[in-house]
């Protein structure tokens, strides 16, 4: 499924349902924007529409304004929103294209930022696991005058240290991964024009 299709049917949802869930899904920053540019296009709609009241319909059939000035200056808003709707159509096409390129399932920025700060939890639970393990030879060497030198020189500690390194290391290739997607993601992101 494409992004645009899910944001729009999670949009559309929330708005209909007002379940805490859609709602919470549809104002993530991913799925945001597709809301925003549809209120958007609503608004120019509205705004199209409201112009014909400043103008009278002459008898070959030409709207002619009321009130030149006013008219015009209706008209210059309706072409900066149109010029927005514009841009901001061609950015969700790029955020679409980014997510069918970068094989994301979730579409939600925050669980992908989830889903890192569970990877660093992962990586601290080693980490602490590995503290924990070695806490018996730190305390010995300490008891006998040790100092931190002697104690990483412990082959104890040292393969230790390797077993966790070698844990932590595809974790972290996964942290830089979802960082290079994130920030990707927000890098598109941050060119919507709101």
């Amino acid at each position: 499924m494409k992004l645009g299709t899910y944001a729009h049917d999670i949009i559309n949802r929330a708005r209909a349902n007002g379940y805490a869930t859609d709602a919470s899904k549809a104002s993530d920053p991913l799925i945001r924007p597709f809301g925003e540019h549809d209120e958007q296009r609503a608004s120019l709609r509205a705004l199209q529409e409201t112009t014909m009241s400043f103008c009278w319909i002459s008898a070959d059939g030409k709207a002619v304004p009321f009130n030149e000035a006013e008219f015009n200056s209706v008209q210059k808003e309706i072409a900066a929103l149109q010029a927005k709707i514009d841009h901001n159509a061609a950015i969700l096409d790029k955020l679409d294209a980014k997510v069918a390129e970068l094989g994301l399932t979730e579409f939600s920025l925050a669980k992908l930022k989830g889903q890192k700060e569970k990877l660093r939890g992962q990586i601290a639970q080693i980490r602490a696991e590995e503290n924990d393990s070695l806490r018996s030879r730190w305390e010995s060497v300490v008891s006998l005058g040790g100092n931190r030198a002697t104690y990483d020189k412990l082959p104890e500690v040292i393969e230790a240290r390797a077993k966790a390194a070698a844990q932590i290391e595809p974790i972290e290739a996964e942290i830089l991964a979802m960082d290079r997607q994130i920030r990707d993601l927000e890098s598109i992101l941050s060119k919507f024009k709101r």
